[in-house]
């Protein structure tokens, strides 16, 4: 893959985790400020289930920034686009598709079919969910 499709990668990449922490900061503005109390218990009700969904969300995307900086670094590195199991160069395809990913498409279908097997013989609950069920 080219140098400045890497930089590009690496550019739109620190755009999406700038973005994710503003929505972060103000997500905890928001809370901070807010009164947080309610007279009608069915609306206290709601209101602690809306933070609760927007905790959330906040800490998918608390994780989404950790795996954006750790493919930042990555970059940085030299490492971009190298398969972590294997060593093989990941498709650009792949890389375009999902900036993030750390192995390759065999490495991959490999990695999912060992946890659908740990997940059949109950070794894992909830890591795959079996839409043939």
């Amino acid at each position: 893959m080219r140098q400045a499709k890497i930089q590009s990668i690496r550019n739109s990449l620190v755009g999406k985790m700038e973005t994710l922490w503003s929505i972060a900061d103000n997500t905890i503005m928001r809370m901070k400020n807010g009164d947080g109390k309610c007279a009608d218990p069915f609306d206290q009700a709601a209101l602690e289930s809306n933070k609760f969904v927007e905790l959330a969300c906040r800490d998918r995307e608390r994780q989404l920034i950790l795996d954006i900086q750790e493919t930042i670094m990555r970059i940085d590195r030299g490492l971009f686009g190298t398969c972590d199991s294997c060593g093989a160069v990941i498709s650009e395809k792949r890389i375009l598709i999902e900036p993030m990913c750390k192995l390759c498409t065999s490495c991959q279908e490999e990695h999912e079919r060992c946890d659908k097997q740990r997940y059949r013989r109950g070794g894992i609950k909830g890591l795959y969910y079996d839409y043939a069920r």
